[in-house]
């Protein structure tokens, strides 16, 4: 079948030149164009506001050069100061915001904190905590990747020229680099989310819309719900794993003296008791493996630095812990009379050498191999290279930790991008698929053997290849009341860019269509089901066969088509424990409202559980916290054009409020209290 425009630049991106990128051949845009047009507005608007974006990025590229030509830098070393301070001067900023939000709060949950919109930037525009920081980060990789390709990274030829110091043409640089990164995320909504544009006649103006994409909502909700969900897993291991802190072990411990920061390893014991409790916190947090089915995966050796990949992510959570001491350093300084100070905490610069001696002296590891991973760590502008997987900056002997990439990581695309550039670590990255049905297996098992409708529900097994089409493989196999429940699983590797989550859509396409061959193969042998349990009784029994693809993702919690549902694995853990969870506040108390799976007219429960999994309860009330957000895409200058953008962003009701917005939904009659504290 032949593609259209739009079509071919989402499934033949290489066959077309990014309007966004380097070497946009407006010719070659033209041919493609009329080759693939199929004469729809959609076509034409796509075809228009590409050349109005590529117009826009030559003259950003222009300006880089031209500054480049200004004033031209030895190395990245020369830029590092300034982008260490500028990222960790905005963590500062965002989380004094946060604590005076959060002045006069007696009581929140945790993962209600990550949702606060509490930091106003200069535009007016509310903020929860990581959007403010993920945008400067960004903004300061995209700087260094502009400035590389400009070769701004050449020869130092002046401290200043025509009147401007290093710090004014980068300043100039962080506007072009976000003004680079807007024109990017506009073009990438359009093409990968399927977002609605519509060009002016005149073309000098177009106009953007994500609420017309069902994907762009989705992925909002998916991405707004990981911070929360990240939190409350490692709060629950540690309650579940008390550790008694070793004041034996040694420590990072840094101070400031004689007008610098220095960092040496000290016993725990030694240290002040409020710091050494940070630091065992801090540490323990980070080495947490946020998702079990990479468990084989962090046993891999990765082949640049010579360690395993848990021994990278050991010092990786010392220069995180070193990291947390310097931002906790800010906390009693003014930004008037204590200014000195603060810009030296914010530069956040240590000796190299005393960084690898003191990780090695913590971590029992020799001082070549710490040095190799604080190389590899360390950020250079290539292509792939992003700051939140090197959030390190090299300045001669020193090196200048960045904060947030350092302590707000997920460690899945983390890993995923260590995996990136060597072809046996991204076979065992995307190998997981055994170590996830394992773990989700054992929920299940887990969550039957605790469910009040346990004699309903019986676990079959998994890896079942059904005897009409034995290359096909049933992951697990679950019967409630006269229904299989045939269960596909996708461990996904947490996407956050609209290409990625394109991707993520195609593979879940892929899961479903398998899933939907299982369940045909199944329905022709039922008794096979009979035969894989050992138990004669669901030989007439069974006589209804469900397909569920269940996921790590919110993505398409909800969703189904036909006879295939999706899920996220804590939905579908719940509801087989009998309902679906929310944890709401009143006044100062904690409690729990539960929506227990209904029991149909004629005692089904099955038909209970499949209604729950299709009109999800969580999709329903995060779909209410929706809201769309206007935003102005300026123009390079008066003459160039500008843009507007309608994006989509979660508010989630403030503690208070949140019960309210839950009796909004269609299921509030079905709510009731609960003191069961599980819920998702």
């Amino acid at each position: 079948m032949r593609l259209n425009f739009i079509e071919t630049l989402r499934q033949k991106p290489k066959s077309i030149p990014n309007p966004t990128g380097h070497g946009f051949d407006k010719n070659v845009w033209q041919q493609a164009y009329e080759a693939q047009r199929d004469g729809s507005p959609e076509d034409h608007y796509v075809y228009l506001l590409g050349l109005m974006l590529a117009e826009q990025t030559k003259r950003v590229h222009a300006s880089v050069e031209r500054l480049s030509e200004n004033l031209h830098f030895r190395t990245i070393e020369d830029l590092s100061r300034f982008f260490s301070t500028r990222i960790n001067r905005v963590q500062v900023e965002v989380f004094q915001s946060l604590e005076k939000a959060l002045a006069g709060v007696k009581v929140i949950a945790s993962e209600r904190v990550s949702e606060m919109r509490c930091y106003t930037d200069a535009a007016g525009n509310s903020h929860a905590i990581q959007p403010p920081m993920e945008a400067v980060v960004d903004a300061i990789g995209s700087a260094l990747k502009l400035l590389g390709r400009a070769g701004g990274l050449g020869k130092l030829k002046s401290e200043q020229h025509a009147g401007m110091t290093i710090d004014d043409v980068l300043g100039n640089l962080m506007d072009l680099a976000q003004h680079s990164l807007s024109i990017q995320r506009v073009w990438n909504s359009v093409v990968w989310w399927r977002t609605a544009v519509v060009v002016a006649h005149d073309c000098r103006s177009y106009f953007v819309d994500e609420c017309a994409s069902d994907l762009a909502v989705r992925a909002t909700v998916d991405l707004a719900r990981r911070p929360a969900l990240m939190t409350r897993s490692i709060e629950s291991f540690q309650r579940e794993n008390p550790e008694t802190a070793d004041n034996n072990v040694f420590v990072p411990y840094v101070r400031l003296y004689e007008g610098r920061l220095v960092v040496q390893p000290l016993p725990a014991f030694l240290v002040p008791d409020d710091e050494r409790k940070l630091l065992l916190e801090a540490r323990r947090s980070h080495g947490i493996l946020q998702d079990a089915s990479l468990a084989d995966f962090i046993r891999e050796m990765h082949p640049q630095v010579g360690l395993h990949i848990s021994e990278i992510m050991v010092i990786w959570g010392e220069l995180s812990a070193m990291a947390a001491q310097i931002y906790k350093l800010t906390w009693p300084l003014d930004i008037v009379k204590d200014k000195d100070k603060l810009l030296i905490a914010v530069e956040s610069r240590l000796p190299r050498d005393q960084i690898i001696t003191t990780i090695k002296q913590c971590v029992a590891l020799s001082a070549d191999k710490v040095k190799e991973c604080i190389e590899f760590l360390s950020f250079t502008p290539s292509k792939s290279a992003t700051l939140w997987d090197k959030p390190l900056l090299p300045a001669g002997d020193d090196v200048l930790l960045l904060w947030w990439p350092l302590q707000g990581a997920h460690q899945a695309r983390l890993l995923n991008a260590w995996s990136k550039n060597y072809e046996e670590l991204k076979i065992a990255f995307d190998s997981k698929g055994p170590a996830n049905e394992r773990l989700l297996a054992e929920a299940i098992r887990d969550a039957i053997e605790k469910s009040p409708h346990r004699d309903r529900m019986k676990f079959i097994g998994t890896s079942l290849h059904p005897r009409r089409k034995p290359d096909e493989e049933i992951d697990l196999l679950v019967v409630i009341d006269d229904t299989a429940f045939v269960i596909e699983t996708a461990s996904l590797p947490s996407p956050a860019e609209a290409y990625e989550f394109c991707d993520i859509e195609d593979r879940l396409q892929k899961k479903s269509k398998q899933c939907r061959k299982q369940c045909a193969a199944l329905k022709q042998d039922l008794i096979q089901i009979a035969e894989w349990a050992g138990d004669d009784s669901l030989r007439e029994r069974v006589t209804k066969v469900f397909g569920l693809v269940v996921t790590n993702s919110y993505l398409r919690e909800g969703l189904y088509d036909d006879d295939i549902c999706y899920c996220h694995r804590d939905t579908l853990y719940n509801i087989i424990l009998g309902g679906i969870y929310f944890g709401v506040t009143r006044g100062l108390e904690d409690h729990t409202l539960k929506m227990p799976i209904q029991i149909g007219p004629e005692g089904s429960l099955v038909d209970g559980i499949i209604s729950a999994l299709r009109k999800s309860p969580k999709a329903e009330f995060f779909a209410r916290c929706i809201v769309p957000v206007e935003v102005r895409v300026m123009g390079f200058d008066n003459t160039d054009v500008e843009g507007y953008y309608r994006a989509v962003e979660i508010d989630i009701p403030e503690q208070d409020m949140l019960e309210k917005r839950l009796r909004e939904c269609s299921f509030a009659a079905l709510l009731e209290e609960s003191s069961d504290l599980r819920f998702e």
